[in-house]
């Protein structure tokens, strides 16, 4: 019974550290955003392993553009892997008629780019800067 016992408190233990420690990270990615004057939900929708290239090709080459925009660059993460989350925007500042997104990619924890966009047929792109949302 106490073999029992003191695995549930184990897992249970384990269990809070994980959501907890999860919800922090979240939280500086949310903070992240809000530092753009984006409004989020503050539950990632989705996330994905990413790797950025090294060398950038033309596609990465024009996305780290769009970054510098913003005053980020891609360019010290060549070669490494991290995740991109994605969040629902609550504010963009007019209606576009679908979803509005924004993606942050974190690399070793750390935010270090993201983007704007939707994902219709007749979406958009663009930097994380408040100023280049659709008027």
């Amino acid at each position: 019974m106490l073999f029992f016992l003191a695995v549930v408190t184990i897992m249970t233990v384990t269990f809070v550290f994980v959501y907890f420690a999860s919800g922090e990270e979240n939280g500086g990615r949310v903070e992240f955003l809000e530092g753009y004057g984006w409004k989020v939900d503050k539950r990632a929708v989705d996330e994905a392993d990413v790797i950025i290239p090294k060398p950038f090709d033309r596609v990465y080459e024009s996305y780290n553009e769009m970054q510098k925009r913003a005053g980020l660059d891609l360019t010290p993460y060549m070669g490494m892997r991290g995740k991109r989350y994605t969040y629902i925007v609550t504010n963009y500042p007019c209606d576009v008629g679908c979803e509005v997104r924004a993606n942050v990619i974190c690399i070793n924890g750390e935010c270090v780019a993201g983007d704007i966009m939707t994902v219709s047929a007749r979406g958009f792109m663009h930097s994380l800067l408040f100023d280049d949302a659709k008027e």
